[in-house]
């Protein structure tokens, strides 16, 4: 049993956190400056700055004025140069942050890594801080995030979006044995990939601790990694955001052999397909990634591709320079 875990030994920054910041840009600037985190390893510096570039051509300004934080473990020289220099090419205000997790044998299982539970240290990294946007790396941004961010009232911890593969925990292959848990089967199951955080609220209430300890102790109940321990943590105490916050692409997806969708009864595939067109944030979940040429062609991958070249061309004029 881990019940008095403690997550002063769960979180460690490690040295001084690499700031990459733009010139004529005041570290304490008089602009408010909204939190945006990430949590990455080195597979995946690539996706993430096609993310930067999606979030910069939606909204310049907005971008403009974002803390952006990098979580990671580990992560190579080669990669930190990339992020600096694309950081820089953007305009953005990157701090690269170095955590430790706790020992807690993290499943990993079904093409997850560590590096998906960097993001339950959020809270205690960012206790300060009123507000925290996380996203996940394997998106583009298609519009302002200035909506998301002032979304108000957040009634709950952490808001997020339903997710459209696992609506619920009846359907869908996500917290497997979840009847044992005495969870009922309409129980609504949230995606990960793009979380509103309240720093304050989660640790007051106790939810990321809690999605700690049920890492600890159920490793059996966890297909989808920290998500899974999150909405058992959660407890069905979180705001539900409109879908256009997080969007998948099924237009693609129903191609390839990851996605055999079993929840018509709930959520018309057509209304999922409709989502694409007014998507705010395209999350390429699953293992059919875009930048590994996985993702089946249709107009997702297009849009996906588009950044993707931007990202090298610059890849291309770094290389020229050194």
């Amino acid at each position: 049993m881990v019940a008095s875990l403690d997550l002063a030994s769960a979180v460690v920054l490690i040295g001084k956190a690499y700031e990459f910041m733009p010139l004529g840009y005041g570290a304490h600037g008089q602009i408010p400056q909204p939190t945006l985190v990430f949590a990455i390893n080195d597979a995946y510096s690539l996706p993430l700055t096609v993310a930067w570039q999606s979030l910069c051509d939606a909204d310049p300004e907005l971008s403009a004025r974002l803390d952006v934080h990098v979580l990671f473990e580990e992560l190579s020289e080669e990669s930190a140069q990339r992020l600096r220099w694309h950081a820089g090419r953007l305009g953005l205000k990157v701090q690269l942050r170095q955590i430790r997790l706790a020992p807690l044998g993290y499943p990993v299982a079904f093409g997850g890594s560590q590096a998906n539970y960097l993001r339950l240290m959020i809270p205690e990294i960012f206790a300060d801080h009123e507000r925290v946007l996380y996203l996940d790396a394997d998106l583009l941004v298609r519009g302002s995030l200035g909506p998301l961010l002032d979304t108000v009232p957040l009634d709950a911890p952490i808001a997020a979006v339903r997710d459209p593969v696992n609506p619920t925990l009846g359907h869908g292959r996500a917290l497997p044995g979840w009847s044992s848990l005495g969870l009922p089967q309409d129980r609504e199951y949230f995606n990960s990939g793009v979380l509103l955080i309240d720093p304050a609220a989660c640790i007051a209430e106790g939810t990321f601790r809690r999605a700690l300890e049920f890492i600890a102790e159920h490793p059996q109940h966890i297909r989808l990694w920290d998500q899974d321990a999150l909405n058992w943590a959660a407890d069905d105490r979180w705001h539900r955001l409109t879908p256009r916050w997080n969007v998948f692409p099924f237009s693609s997806l129903l191609k390839s052999r990851w996605i055999r969708y079993g929840a018509e009864d709930l959520v018309p595939i057509s209304e999922l397909l409709e989502l694409e067109n007014e998507a705010t944030v395209l999350h390429f979940a699953t293992p059919a990634k875009p930048w590994q040429g996985l993702l089946p062609d249709g107009p997702a991958n297009s849009l996906y591709q588009i950044c993707l070249r931007s990202v090298r061309e610059a890849d291309a004029a770094m290389a020229g320079q050194h």
